[in-house]
């Protein structure tokens, strides 16, 4: 008789009860779906949408797009030094303030339609004509202004301004352990990678907590050499922390000794801090939160923070995914890039080899998402299935689908 097959990560996480089932496909192929979903997940969610270092200095601001919210945001510090939040949408008559994903520093907004002044705090501070108006309250008609909140150097909004939890509740378990990793002085804004892509937010989120694709997705790229050596790439249970909302995996170099690629290993030996085999980088200490297992085969960390951001972490960069999906098959992507900056043109060329194998690799998995998005779409099939190694992603689906299900029984 064979011995009773075990599942240890299932195992590990029992009390969450997530199961072993198949999962539907609903969340991933329905637009009625996404509709309860853009208001039960991203309605009632903190958003992160940059850095305080975006914007540094007094009348610096950035404009972003929120397509979940259906809005654009401006982002702006003001003369107190402060950090605000509002709608791109003027109090006069509902015209956009300045109405396109940008960057710059201004003294204040002025509508360009009928030229009413806001400041950076979003307060309405001159009326074109202000005589020919009837009843006129301008403490009431400043900028419509949405919650935020800073973690670790990183700009949150909430759609509600005046209900809901609060950031460091949100974030729950991830809030504490990163403090001091994200030091604007040593990493600094590298690159930026922007698309728009066919394709279910989710399933980006799922390539990125589980290493089972990786030996056939990446076996062209570093972790793809153990698998033209017919090693599997695995997790282990330690390696995978699940929480309430959020989720991390830690990704290990590889299984067992391998030769370094021609140009990596160029970078290793000359790109300074900019590689990991850097003894000034290994000297660096990390959190308690990276590496939380102390494994000696680390090589980053998968956070991803509910509902739509990824963050990669290693010792070298960290970067940053924001997905902002659009429709139930279509999402906007940023991916903001960080390293500590080069100091020679050695560590100038291994910055660009470490931006084109994040970006490789990133072009590997959105051809997954891509390809899952138009295939789920024929209806071929109701349900997927999800390995031991993958149940992140099935914590994923878990996590949406509860915040779904509870907002509806409230509506109900």
């Amino acid at each position: 008789m064979n011995a009773p097959q075990t599942f240890p990560i299932a195992e590990t996480y029992a009390a969450m009860g997530l199961g072993k089932s198949p999962v539907t496909v609903e969340s991933m192929t329905s637009p009625a779906y996404f509709e309860v979903e853009k208001k039960a997940v991203f309605g009632l969610s903190w958003l992160l949408v940059g850095r305080e270092s975006d914007i540094p200095a007094i009348g610096d601001y950035f404009v972003k797009r929120i397509d979940p919210w259906n809005t654009s945001l401006i982002i702006s510090r003001a003369k107190d030094k402060k950090i605000y939040a509002f709608h791109d949408v003027c109090t006069h008559r509902g015209m956009h303030v300045i109405g396109s994903e940008q960057t710059g520093n201004r003294k204040a907004f002025t509508c360009g339609a009928h030229g009413w002044v806001f400041g950076l705090d979003g307060k309405l501070v001159d009326v074109t004509d202000r005589p020919s108006f009837y009843e006129l309250d301008e403490n009431k008609l400043g900028l419509i202004a949405v919650a935020v909140d800073i973690w670790e150097g990183f700009i949150f909004v909430r759609r509600d301004a005046q209900a809901g939890e609060s950031l460091k509740e949100f974030l729950g378990e991830v809030y504490s352990g990163y403090e001091g990793y994200f030091d604007d002085s040593f990493f600094h804004k590298v690159d930026q990678y922007v698309g728009d892509i066919h394709m279910n937010y989710k399933f980006w989120l799922d390539s990125s907590v589980e290493a089972y694709h990786a030996g056939v997705v990446h076996i062209q790229n570093n972790t793809g050499q153990n698998a033209k050596s017919g090693t599997v790439l695995s997790l282990a249970a330690s390696a995978i922390c699940l929480y309430k909302r959020h989720r991390k995996v830690g990704i290990p170099v590889g299984v067992g000794a391998r030769e370094l690629a021609p140009c990596e290993a160029l970078a290793a030996k000359y790109g300074g801090p900019i590689t990991s085999y850097d003894p000034r980088l290994q000297a660096r200490s990390i959190p308690p939160a990276l590496n939380a297992n102390s494994d000696t085969n680390w090589a980053f960390d998968i956070l991803e923070i509910y509902p739509n951001t990824i963050m990669f972490l290693s010792k070298a960069m960290y970067a940053v995914i924001m997905l902002w999906p659009i429709s139930v098959d279509r999402c906007r992507i940023a991916v903001d890039v960080y390293m500590p900056e080069p100091e020679n043109a050695a560590e100038r060329v291994a910055l660009e080899y470490g931006l084109v194998s994040l970006r490789d690799v990133m072009r590997e998995d959105l051809n997954i998402a891509e390809g899952s998005t138009d295939a789920l779409t024929a209806g071929a099939i109701k349900e997927v299935y999800f390995s031991d190694q993958e149940i992140a992603v099935r914590h994923s689906y878990a996590v949406v689908d509860h915040a779904v299900k509870e907002y509806l029984a409230k509506q109900a």
